[in-house]
């Protein structure tokens, strides 16, 4: 059973690290291009199939941003349908059998040359010490370099390395769409009302800190919610390999039998994380676009 919070590297392009979950988030975001331009071209007044529910998915924030909004909501409606299927696919991708058990097992050679340098090179400066002190170097360094060596077998051996993980079980993401949220949050605030209006919410220092924490909560939510299922899943697939220690192909059948009810219940968790953080964004907006329009009225 593999379970890692750090996404693994798979690759590099130039300088820029190329990880599972970046790779996972890249055919979910393809996927929904792919989806756009095929309804778009065949597009039809009556709506059926994939256009229908992409057409349920706006409606449904239309009228939810209008409850809450008024008519300036409607201008927001294309960044919650966008941040709900970005979502909801990243989710939904992650749990799909062959996420996180598809790979391939690396192996780093350990590197003998830094601990067969070490103790010489300690060796080297307790030479010219005192000869009573001489023991205690030479004591300190047999001790070492088994440490170091042992250490070095365990790290540098064969490592799982996941073709795929889910774009949301990565930190990086979630807080990527956390800080892109409150930027548009605070850049409509201050196109609203002016910069000194918005900037008055803030006189009170925890004001300031709310902002932040209103960050961490996108992030960590998410991150959270989409992480312990995957962990979920893969402990209840794994259930059975966990308990005997034995690896046998019955055993993987049984644990799919087990994992598929969890597996329904992660579908759902996953279009309620997608739900939730779009009305949050929602919720915030209206916190600063809505007061501040509608204070010049009164």
């Amino acid at each position: 059973m593999h379970i890692s919070l750090k996404p693994e590297l798979l690759f590099n392009l130039g300088s820029f690290p190329v990880t599972n979950s970046i790779l996972t988030s890249w055919i979910g975001t393809l996927l929904l291009i792919v989806i756009a331009i095929v309804v778009g071209g065949n597009f039809k007044r009556i709506p059926a199939g994939i256009q229908h529910v992409f057409e349920m998915v706006y409606e449904m924030f239309e009228g939810m941003a209008t409850e809450v909004m008024g008519a300036a909501g409607k201008k927001f409606v294309p960044l919650l349908a966008t941040l709900f299927l970005f979502i909801i696919t990243s989710n939904w991708l992650g749990v799909l059998p062959g996420v996180g058990s598809l790979g391939i097992y690396e192996t780093h050679a350990a590197a003998p040359a830094k601990d067969t340098h070490a103790a010489p090179a300690k060796d080297a400066q307790a030479k010219p010490a005192a000869k009573d002190a001489h023991a205690a170097p030479a004591a300190k360094d047999a001790h070492a370099a088994p440490a170091k060596d042992s250490h070095a077998k365990d790290d540098h051996g064969p490592v799982f390395v996941p073709l795929f993980r889910g774009a949301n079980a990565d930190l990086n993401t979630t807080f990527a769409l956390a800080i892109i949220v409150m930027v548009i949050i605070h850049v409509m605030g201050i196109k609203s009302a002016g910069l000194s209006h918005h900037l008055a919410h803030f006189k009170n220092p925890l004001e300031i800190v709310s902002e932040f924490s209103k960050i961490l909560s996108f992030g960590f939510r998410l991150f959270g919610n989409v992480f312990a299922g995957e962990v979920l899943l893969t402990a209840m697939a794994s259930i059975f390999v966990i308990i005997t220690g034995n690896n046998l192909l019955a055993y993987g059948a049984l644990g799919g039998f087990i994992v598929f009810p969890f597996l329904m219940l992660e579908f759902f968790v996953g279009f309620i994380q997608a739900f939730v953080f779009a009305m949050l964004t929602l919720s915030f907006l209206s916190l600063f676009y809505k007061t501040e329009n509608s204070e010049p009225h009164h």
